[in-house]
């Protein structure tokens, strides 16, 4: 009876406190649930904000490629009503219209021609119609040392910045364009969309290009 009664009393403690661990451990699950249940919580919150924020990039990129697109097809248009070899190119910076030496200047020379200044009364217009545009003018030389115009010029990137000048002076001046809208650059032979080693590519050098660089386009 003796014995009955003391493995009845084991038997009691041991439930008890396989009941007290087990609580332990159930209180324990509980709290590893609620963490879990918070940490996924988080985490569904978070990606949620992560698909807004693509989802806000994605459109601004596409808004910003159909804005381009729309810039791209106003320059082909320019560039197809001054003609003489005018084109459109695209670059990292945005789609140029791009004038070849010739029509704007004679060989070594900064004074603009008048087919010149016919090609740049079109680009002034398209620029009045567009008053939230800004433009950069950039100069652009061949490789070729300057050798009937030595006396005039330094380098190439002097011959390169007079031509950019002599551009913004004339739309600015003529055309009456704010000077706070345009910026110039001379690149010289730093800038080549071709090969030096032929005279092609020494012809397809020697441009002033236009940017818009400022705008609704680029908001």
């Amino acid at each position: 009876m003796f014995k009955l009664t003391n493995i009845c009393k084991l038997f009691l403690f041991m439930l008890f406190v396989g009941s007290i661990t087990g609580c332990a451990e159930l209180k324990e699950l509980r709290g590893l649930n609620k963490r879990q249940s918070i940490t996924i919580r988080d985490q569904a919150s978070e990606i949620a904000g992560l698909k807004g924020e693509n989802s806000k990039l994605s459109n601004k990129l596409l808004n910003e490629d159909l804005e381009k697109r729309k810039l791209r097809a106003e320059l082909e248009k320019l560039a197809s009503a001054i003609g003489d070899g005018a084109i459109v190119r695209d670059t990292t910076e945005g789609p140029v219209i791009q004038l070849q030496e010739t029509i704007l200047f004679d060989s070594g020379m900064a004074e603009i021609k008048l087919t010149g200044e016919s090609a740049l009364l079109k680009i002034a217009e398209y620029l009045a119609s567009r008053p939230d545009a800004d433009l950069r003018i950039d100069g652009h030389t061949d490789s070729d040392p300057i050798v009937r115009t030595k006396h005039l010029w330094d380098s190439n990137h002097h011959l390169a910045a007079a031509r950019a000048l002599a551009v913004f002076h004339f739309l600015t001046k003529r055309e009456n364009i704010s000077p706070d809208k345009i910026h110039i650059s001379g690149f010289g032979a730093n800038r080549p969309v071709s090969s030096n080693d032929s005279k092609t590519g020494k012809k397809e050098n020697r441009r002033v290009e236009f940017l818009i660089i400022k705008g609704s386009f680029f908001k």
